[in-house]
């Protein structure tokens, strides 16, 4: 879909209050820091690339509201600041003119995810721009207070080929941690894994090495185990491949603790310990399985070779190599094809190893091909077509299994 452009004029203050960045690892990647008064960052649009609301609950935005108040010439030093996405973007020297460039698309067209329109906007600091906002809405009434200056606000455009970090859902997790390490430890605190935590005790699953809450050093983090569950909804992937669970683990742990989605996970229960483990089981079987002896796994760009041989607490499977999870997940969520469900609970039609043994080659063969084509690694794991590509090898690889 071809989706036009529109520009936004920002006027600075300064011509040493912007600067071009060169990335060090992509050309095609463009970067531009800027300090900007309050009424030009205003005029920057919220778009689609994190629509998380602001919190105006939460001590950091009172404290930010406070800095304004208080200290607006110091806010600029206190505040992080705004990371925009946008297509491109250029500056003027002479007018003192930054110009930037979004989608041109209706406003309630960002409310939507997955509707087609490319991501933009702000990426992090969606807390610091409602502060902005809600500032240039009683400037009247600051501008009245002895000694009182419009505040700045650092902003870093970023344009260019973005998605090649892995998509931008990554890029907007990573930098809006904290914000998700709390909602997690929220839902523990509200027994929303309670039922989870007794599935996967049932299926062998050592729950003391899974964090539930911030700030536990675990070797497991639940919004881990909930993508891979995630990725096993049948129901929910049966026209398109669960690659926005590898993009997201927010968008994963959304769907797990929403009540009317709950029902989809419960279904999964039986098999869930073995689902968790399935991406370690593909990493040792490509390590040191017989279907792969002798291949060259440790040269791939996907794999890390290990000094020693390591089993990840919580599984039982031992590996001299370290598999990227954008290789190894598209395969093992393939294996929810072996999936069948009896009553409210899905079982195992077939030994999922039995199937796997006899994918091995072309699942290999299938992951080489495609790390030789693709720019990044991470950019693997939404890559549509090596999720189908894997879905259809293990498809018929069961089949293989049945008839025999």
């Amino acid at each position: 879909m071809l989706i036009p452009s529109k520009v936004i004029d920002l006027s600075l203050r300064d011509n040493d209050h912007c600067k071009r960045l060169k990335d060090p690892f992509e050309a095609g990647r463009f970067h531009l820091e800027t300090w900007l008064p309050f009424s030009e960052a205003g005029k920057l649009e919220r778009g689609n690339a994190n629509v998380r609301p602001a919190s105006e609950k939460k001590k950091p935005f009172k404290a930010m509201t406070e800095t304004v108040e208080k200290e607006p010439t110091s806010f600029h030093l206190k505040n992080r600041g705004i990371i925009y996405r946008c297509d491109r973007f250029e500056y003027d020297n002479a007018k003192r003119l930054l110009r930037v460039a979004i989608p041109d698309v209706p406003a309630n067209a960002c409310d939507e995810p997955d509707n087609g329109v490319p991501k933009y906007g702000i990426a992090d600091g969606g807390h610091t721009f409602e502060v902005i906002l809600q500032t240039l809405q009683r400037q009247g009434e600051l501008q009245e207070i002895e000694g009182w200056a419009e505040p700045f606000v650092r902003v870093h455009f970023l344009a260019g080929d973005v998605n090649d970090l892995g998509e931008l859902e990554q890029l907007v997790e990573a930098l809006n941690t904290s914000s998700q390490v709390q909602q997690f430890t929220l839902d523990e605190y509200q027994d929303k894994f309670e039922e989870l935590k007794v599935a996967l005790a049932q299926g062998g699953f050592d729950i003391s090495q899974i964090a539930f809450r911030e700030n536990e050093e675990k070797e497991w983090d639940v919004r881990e185990v909930v993508q891979r569950m995630a990725c096993f909804l049948k129901d929910r992937w049966r026209s398109i491949q669960p690659a926005s669970m590898y993009k997201s683990k927010g968008k994963a742990l959304e769907l797990y603790t929403s009540p009317s989605t709950r029902d989809e996970f419960r279904k999964l229960f039986d098999v869930a310990a073995d689902i968790v483990r399935l991406p370690e089981y593909v990493q040792s079987q490509f390590s040191q399985g017989e279907g792969t002896k002798g291949r060259k796994f440790g040269k791939m760009k996907a794999v890390k070779t290990l000094k020693k041989e390591w089993v990840r607490p919580g599984t039982e499977f031992a590996t001299w190599h370290e598999m990227d999870l954008a290789a190894s997940l598209p395969i093992a969520a393939a294996m929810r094809e072996l999936l069948e469900l009896r009553g409210d609970r899905y079982r195992w039609k077939v030994d999922y190893k039995l199937v796997f043994q006899a994918a091995a080659e072309e699942l290999y063969k299938a992951l080489l091909a495609k790390l030789r084509t693709t720019r990044t690694v991470t950019s693997l794991g939404s890559d549509m077509e090596y999720w189908t590509q894997t879905s259809n090898i293990i498809l018929r690889a069961k089949e293989d299994v049945l008839s025999k």
